[in-house]
């Protein structure tokens, strides 16, 4: 949980996005009614450029085609969906050549080659091995290839049901080919919408600043988080004028938006936008960037202290790696997800009235036990 501003020469709000490949699901929340002109400014982009996926059944010894070697180079993502990651052998590419194999120790005593045992199975019940197929040695002939790929076709020849996806710098989708037998499907973003109408909506703005009350700026960020979690349930619990036995349930809502003329608190009105896929991160990195400039247009009919939004972003709760390549394991839920509280621009910066302020942002990541990210 921590608290950042655009303008900041890290840009740490792209790196935890570029960072973490495998994602399935982004869910956007607005304080306001959903209207075409809101899901076409987050949407529009994404399902021109980067909506393609595939969905196929392939051997490992595929990946070291011609093509699909070709394919890795231009940073092709790809994930098996087959089984859990404590259970079964799960493999994925990372976008940078890196093959992680996440393997049950059966399946890698037969593999025969090299690697570590999971951080997560202190009895070497499971073993990770990296392979790193973007180094200029990996080309047919040379010893450590030739090696990988007898092993790929002798040794570990299971098919995996697998997640493909590519595209370019410019976050447009590349297309893909692949062999008959490998019953490859060409899929397309889920996309659903919804109105919460009649809810109570908090008030963002104590968490647009940090006080010297750090703790409490926490107590108000969880409690907003845990009201957007509501929120995607479509929960009774945030419907004005709920009146539930505080026997059965004893949330209620933090403090709504108010005004000075107006202390009478009212029903308000949200939507949700959920997008749902094999997602890349720059898909992601334009949901952003759309999000950001919807807040800043005047065409958001929104009260300053509404003019706040929510950006989720799930994780493949069986993805071998969550964030900068770390190992990921499942042990109950297998959590690994992220938040962004959004708000428009500023102005002119403090700091130099030449510099647009491009507004702060409070970032929640959401990890398991069983992560090395945590």
């Amino acid at each position: 949980m921590n608290h950042y501003s655009f303008n900041s020469p890290k840009q740490l709000h792209s790196r935890c996005i570029t960072t973490h490949p495998f994602n399935h699901k982004i869910q956007v929340f607005l304080p306001t009614k959903l209207s075409p002109a809101i899901q076409s400014a987050l949407t529009e982009k994404l399902l021109n450029e980067t909506s393609i996926y595939y969905h196929a059944h392939v051997p490992l010894s595929l990946l070291l085609t011609s093509n699909f070697m070709q394919y890795i180079r231009n940073g092709m993502i790809a994930l098996s969906v087959q089984g859990g990651i404590d259970t079964h052998d799960v493999v994925c590419l990372d976008g940078k050549g890196r093959l992680v194999l996440n393997v049950t120790k059966d399946s890698y005593e037969q593999l025969g080659l090299s690697g570590k045992p999971s951080a997560f199975h202190q009895d070497r019940q499971r073993y990770v091995v990296e392979i790193e197929l973007n180094k200029p040695a990996m080309v047919p002939g040379k010893p450590g290839f030739e090696r990988i790929k007898w092993c790929f076709e002798n040794t570990f020849t299971a098919q995996f049901s697998m997640l493909f996806a590519s595209v370019d710098p410019q976050g447009v989708s590349l297309p893909l080919e692949f062999p008959e037998s490998a019953r490859a499907t060409s899929m397309t973003f889920n996309i659903q919408s919804s109105s919460l109408n009649n809810i109570v909506i908090p008030d963002a703005t104590p968490i647009r600043t940090i006080g010297k009350n750090d703790l409490r700026w926490r107590r108000s960020v969880s409690d907003l988080y845990e009201w957007i979690g509501l929120a995607s349930m479509q929960s009774d619990r945030i419907m004005f004028g709920d009146n539930i036995d505080p026997f059965l349930c004893v949330y209620s809502p933090p403090t709504p938006t108010t005004t000075d003329e107006q202390q009478d608190l009212k029903p308000s009105s949200g939507c949700l936008i959920e997008i749902s896929g094999l997602i890349p991160s720059q898909g992601i990195v334009r949901i952003l960037e759309a999000l950001r400039s919807l807040l800043d247009s005047s065409n958001l009919t929104l009260s300053s202290a509404q003019r706040w939004a929510n950006m989720t972003v799930w994780g493949f709760q069986d993805s071998p790696i969550s964030w900068i390549g770390r190992e990921h394991g499942h042990l109950v839920s297998g959590e690994n997800m992220y938040s962004f509280f959004l708000w428009p621009s500023s102005g002119p910066s403090r700091h130099s009235k030449a510099h647009l302020d491009q507004g702060v942002y409070v970032l929640l990541e959401n990890v398991a036990a069983h992560d090395a990210h945590s």
